[in-house]
């Protein structure tokens, strides 16, 4: 038998160093269209971040290593480019020296594997937009960073176009290279295949080491300016200025060859195979990134590029083609990726895709620690499983965090494959140690939430249906008051579970009840209780605030920017060391207390935090190592409902170090304590803007206006309908709930689009006022927006506010700032007067 296989890496050279194990004298030809046969295509990304600083490790098997070891005939800088199926013929071009020849075959496989997506956008063709598929693509861009490093006056920075595993990867490791690095992703997420529940603990994660994202646009055009940098244009308007551009917006599957030689494709695009990898032609197989495989939990065909499924379906494709019988079952999609110190990874089918295919499901969210809290060096993770409502089969799972999340994963996948159900996880019997696990592991925490959901233990209610869920219903939160005033879901009531019975006896009982806590299980504890006391209609928040804060992306109504880069406050600190920037006006004690929070979860950094900060005298400071992620939006609350400062926070592996210096801070040398107002207050003006009328709006620009000129510093913070004035007349269009579309049709979109408070005689009003400022040269009111930013007045739009109706980033104009109550009040308190418009 004489086999030719087209294409190596992965797929192309496991069929040919299996069927040599399988056929000692077969002859054995591989084409590879790259200089390199055998290479690990996943760890292309960290020689270039230098994590593999040797490129040759790499480098699996040589040409003349699978001819020394398996007497296979490998000719690199090959390209098939021709097919004849009925002659049993390929055209192969030599890519160094340009000849043509054909090669006869007995059989043949079909491995060309898949090539990135370089959609056709003005400038594509540019030398610094680069994608990275093999080891010349990995020489290339290394061989950019190494320049763009080295050179004192180049820019040191990147885009990457895509936030998929292979994007998230580049990004860290040009992080790592020193390089600021911007995401784009077209969807509104990163990870498009995990939920976006799963991804915004990453999103937050990223944005806290310095990397800007843009989500919901995509690329729209690539120049050069007249410095010679490289621009990057956005569907949003948006313009980044860059050394280097990364695409890695997917892959499509390298098919031509196949499509010439008459094979037939798939509903998806890719090449149709049987079970046994055999293409529509009897003597052809392929395997790898090329074929439709069948998906394990949704059914039908699916194109699944992973190089796992793709060496498994070369080992079938050569037993195959040796005469045995092995089949290829199906595909499900286990994958991951490590971005810093954080993980996230799934298995099995998204909710999306649940939803798409109109498949049934339940589902179950649990927050527990990688192993026993109390053993240093754990974190907690997000685990998510989609179980069938009628038999509670396992259909898909996804999990973000720091340690352990692999081998959860690896159940996980595991259990799908084997068809198991959420109460098989409960009877799990997995290794446990306090550096390993829990006694009750993760996966059995699954196991034990998904059963109760079915067995109707626990009647849940989710964050996605939030709020039509809560129509008519009381929203009980569960949890203590500290974490309530932190941050609570909107119109919810605080009855602490250890209150909650005394606090129910003359409840309705047919009033519906909609109980949450931090994770769930304080919540859980409520419902038990509520249900049995007669409670006709009581459900709990699956999940509890955590997921519903990931889901809304909402953070603490006292947090003025919680997705600031928290590397900033570790490059201040060294800017000040260095004498580069004053010394902070506010002087500690030199008291510093290190306070070790890992391991505890939510409530548990806060406690312990407000329990040692009453130890301590003002201007003390406590440095708290925290690894629940959680505690980077309720520390800056949490401190300023206390009084105290947070001085510095910044990643520390899986979790945050928090230095916060208690209230009431002693002055250098003195020993009184400094007047916090006195100190504070300035030639500042800090506005409310929550009216949407034309006039009250104008008046308050025009009264910013003449404060700025008078050399006052402004602040005007938009909330509700005063948000209408941020708006863009020309707002790119963006995939929103229908609730959220109507609010925005109901709303004026800008200025120009107001109304007057009073007299506006269905928009006569407006206009005669309009054109008597136009006849008195007045400026329009768009003219006072941008003359008010041009003289430095920030415009800050409230978070939460934007959440609520359903507004995005990329509906305002350019220039506003996004915070809370917190950044206002820091403002007013600075401020010498407040206004409410």
């Amino acid at each position: 038998m004489k086999l030719v296989v087209v294409g190596g890496v992965a797929a192309g050279a496991s069929v040919a160093a299996r069927t040599r194990r399988l056929d000692e004298f077969a002859e054995i030809i591989v084409f590879e269209k790259s200089g390199n046969v055998s290479f690990a295509n996943c760890g292309l990304p960290y020689h270039i971040g230098e994590i593999i600083k040797d490129r040759s490790r790499l480098l699996l098997q040589t040409p003349e290593s699978l001819r020394e070891s398996l007497d296979i005939d490998v000719r690199v800088s090959c390209e098939v480019t021709a097919i004849d199926p009925q002659a049993h013929t390929v055209t192969v071009r030599n890519l160094v020296t340009g000849a043509e020849y054909t090669e006869t075959w007995d059989k043949l496989a079909l491995c060309p594997g898949s090539s990135p997506v370089r959609p056709p956008l003005p400038g594509i063709d540019n030398p610094d937009v680069m994608v990275l598929r093999n080891i010349e693509d990995m020489d290339q861009i290394k061989a950019k960073v190494d320049a763009i490093v080295a050179d004192p006056n180049a820019a040191k920075h990147a885009v990457v176009i895509g936030a998929g595993y292979i994007g998230l990867e580049m990004a860290e490791n040009l992080h790592d290279r020193g390089l600021a690095v911007e995401i784009v992703e077209m969807a509104d997420q990163i990870m498009p295949p995990l939920d976006k529940e799963l991804s915004i603990p990453m999103e937050n994660y990223l944005r806290a080491h310095g990397i800007a994202l843009h989500l919901a646009t995509a690329a729209a055009a690539f120049t050069n300016s007249r410095d010679g940098q490289l621009t990057v244009e956005l569907t949003s308007g948006r313009f980044l200025k860059t050394s280097l551009v990364i695409m890695s917006a997917g892959v499509r599957p390298n098919t031509q060859l196949a499509v010439d030689a008459g094979l037939e494709l798939g509903p998806m695009g890719g090449i149709k195979v049987d079970t046994h990898m055999l293409t529509s032609h009897p003597e052809i197989w392929a395997a790898g990134d090329v074929v439709e495989v069948e998906n394990t939990v949704l059914g039908g065909p699916a194109i699944i590029p992973l190089a796992g499924p793709a060496n498994r379906e070369a080992r079938v494709a050569a037993e195959s083609i040796c005469g045995r019988d092995t089949v290829y079952e199906s595909t499900q999609g286990t994958s991951i990726v490590k971005v810093f110190d954080m993980v996230a990874g799934g298995t099995g089918a998204t909710e999306k895709q649940l939803k798409a295919a109109g498949i049934p499901f339940l589902r179950a969210h649990v927050h527990p620690s990688g192993h026993a809290g109390y053993y240093p060096g754990t974190a907690q993770m997000d685990i998510k499983c989609l179980f069938s409502p009628d038999d509670g089969k396992i259909l898909g799972a996804q999990i973000t965090g720091f340690d352990g999340v692999d081998k959860r994963l690896d159940v996980m996948a595991t259990a799908i494959r084997l068809g198991a159900t959420v109460q098989d996880l409960e009877k799990l019997e997995l290794a446990y140690a306090p550096p390993f696990s829990s006694a009750k592991d993760p996966v059995n925490m699954v196991g034990f939430v998904a059963s109760n959901i079915l067995s109707g233990d626990l009647d849940p209610w989710y964050s996605t249906d939030y709020p039509e869920n809560c129509v008519g219903a009381r929203i009980i939160d569960v949890r203590g008051p500290s974490e309530f005033d932190i941050w609570h879901i909107p119109g919810a009531e605080n009855v602490p579970l250890g209150t909650l019975r005394q606090a129910q006896a003359d409840w309705d009982r047919d009033t519906p009840i909609r109980l949450y806590c931090a994770i769930g299980f304080r919540s859980y504890l409520a419902h038990r209780s509520l249900v049995q006391r007669g409670f006709t209609d009581v459900k709990m928040l699956v999940g509890g605030s955590q997921t519903f804060r990931a889901w809304h992306a909402v953070a603490p109504e006292d947090v003025p920017d919680p997705l600031v880069p928290i590397t900033s406050y570790a490059e201040e600190q060294s800017l000040r060391d260095a004498g580069a920037l004053p010394e902070a006006e506010v002087v500690g004690t030199g008291i510093e207390i290190d306070l070790d929070c890992t391991g505890l979860a939510c409530p548990g950094p806060i406690m312990a935090l407000q329990s040692k900060m009453a130890e301590l005298n003002p201007g003390d400071d406590v440095i708290a190592h925290v690894s629940d992620i959680g505690f980077r939006l309720d520390a800056p609350a949490w401190a300023a409902k206390n009084g105290h400062d947070v001085l510095d926070l910044k990643p520390e592996g899986p979790g945050i170090v928090a230095r916060i210096r208690k209230g009431g801070a002693v002055a250098a040398g003195g020993g009184a304590t400094l007047n916090p107002v006195a100190a504070r207050l300035k030639d500042k003006k800090s506005f409310v803007v929550f009216s949407g009328d034309f006039d009250k709006v104008l008046a308050g620009f025009i009264i910013a206006n003449g404060a700025v000129a008078m050399g006052d510093e402004v602040s005007m913070f938009f909330t509700f309908w005063g948000l209408n004035a941020l708006r863009r007349a020309d707002a790119p269009p963006v995939d929103k709930p229908l609730m959220d579309q109507a609010f925005a049709k109901m709303m004026p979109a800008g200025p120009d689009k107001m109304k007057l408070s009073q007299m506006n005689m269905l928009g006569g009003g407006t206009a005669m006022i309009k054109k008597i400022m136009r006849d008195n040269k007045v400026p329009s009111l768009p003219e006072l927006i941008k003359s008010a930013q041009d003289a430095g007045v920030r415009l800050v739009a409230c978070t939460m506010t934007m959440d609520l109706l359903g507004l995005t980033e990329e509906e305002l104009i350019d220039g506003v700032e996004f915070g809370g109550v917190a950044m206002f009040l820091g403002e007013a308190n600075e401020s010498n007067a407040n206004l409410f418009i």
